[in-house]
């Protein structure tokens, strides 16, 4: 039974019009096979679809393009082999930088010049030297400082600066003006200057040190001398016969004149 979509009545199945309203059924067969030839379309557009895509999944590629990729294959296998061998050398330098800078600097600190030579040429280190005073009698001679640290990572053939001590002779000259000779013999042994004596008459007491030849403060070389200036009382004897000897020659030269002139009165 066929049901109008207008006035609902229910109709033959083979019927073409509603038989109380008119309205034609075969509209809806139209539809019906609308829909069906749309899916007919579509299936065959999915199929063309898929035919394409297979015709072009078989297309052959042509002779220049294999050419041009065989050749970039090539090259690019070309680059690898040299940049494999790039790193290859790169390594083999590396290994012997490497071997090269990893030389330990021994401590030479302490030795004698001579033992600390052996030792660094041994180390296949090289070396020079340079010197420094000092006032420890146990360090002269001997390495007191090393310009690379014992221990570090350095180059074959590196030089390392040895300081080797030196005794230090130089003394600060004192001061020893107005002691008494022997107080300042003893101040000047003491420092370890040699010195040497000369006497000079002076008012001042006997023994006293008037001069030194080289000003107090000065640094000087412990093999320099110093003079000193040693006072001495001036000799009375002879100054009081000095004296002696004027007077008598003003009381004569007094007689001479008197006697000159009682002569002119007389005449």
């Amino acid at each position: 039974m066929k049901t109008c979509p207008v006035c609902h009545t229910e109709n033959e199945d083979d019927a073409l019009y509603c038989k109380r309203c008119g309205e034609a059924f075969f509209e809806d067969d139209k539809k019906s096979e609308d829909k069906k030839k749309q899916k007919v379309k579509k299936q065959k557009k999915v199929k063309t679809k898929t035919k394409y895509k297979t015709k072009i999944k078989k297309e052959k590629v042509p002779r220049d393009k294999q050419k041009s990729n065989f050749f970039s294959k090539v090259l690019v296998f070309i680059l690898l082999i040299i940049v494999i061998a790039l790193a290859g050398v790169l390594g083999i330098f590396a290994y012997h930088y490497y071997q090269e800078n990893n030389i330990p600097v021994p401590n030479v600190v302490g030795c004698s010049y001579e033992e600390a030579t052996t030792i660094l040429s041994n180390a296949k280190l090289s070396y020079q030297q340079k010197t420094e005073l000092t006032t420890d009698e146990e360090e002269v001679g001997n390495v007191i400082k090393q310009s690379r640290r014992a221990g570090s990572k350095t180059h074959e053939n590196a030089i390392v600066t040895l300081t080797v001590g030196v005794l230090d002779t130089r003394v600060k000259v004192p001061d020893v003006r107005g002691l008494t000779l022997e107080k300042a013999t003893d101040t000047l042994n003491q420092v370890g200057i040699s010195y040497q004596v000369v006497y000079e008459e002076s008012s001042k007491d006997a023994n006293l040190v008037l001069k030194q030849s080289i000003r107090s403060g000065k640094v000087i070389d412990n093999t320099e001398s110093i003079t000193l200036t040693v006072s001495i009382p001036k000799k009375q004897n002879e100054s009081s016969s000095s004296t002696d000897n004027n007077s008598e020659e003003d009381i004569n030269t007094d007689d001479e004149t008197i006697s000159q002139e009682s002569s002119d009165v007389l005449n």
